[in-house]
């Protein structure tokens, strides 16, 4: 569903990047389990590993899919 390359490393922006991102969404739904928190950061790596490099716009893509499949009743 979320492919994700293996064996990938990141740099520290890059995870400043992912970890801001993570954090902006679920601020944005604080209510989420733990499926919806890991759904969240696989898609913020697929994200990243292809090209995204902007926390907004990573959290965004990510609301986005959570709201289009139900899982989120409200993005923000």
């Amino acid at each position: 569903m979320h492919p994700v390359k293996n064996n990938r490393r990141y740099d520290p922006k890059t995870i400043g990047v992912m970890t801001a991102a993570f954090e902006r969404v679920c601020q944005s739904a604080p209510s989420q389990n733990d499926d919806v928190r890991r759904t969240v950061a696989l898609i913020i790596l697929r994200y990243v590993d292809r090209g995204g490099h902007d926390p907004v716009r990573l959290s965004d893509r990510a609301l986005r899919e959570l709201a289009s499949v139900g899982w989120l009743s409200a993005t923000g």
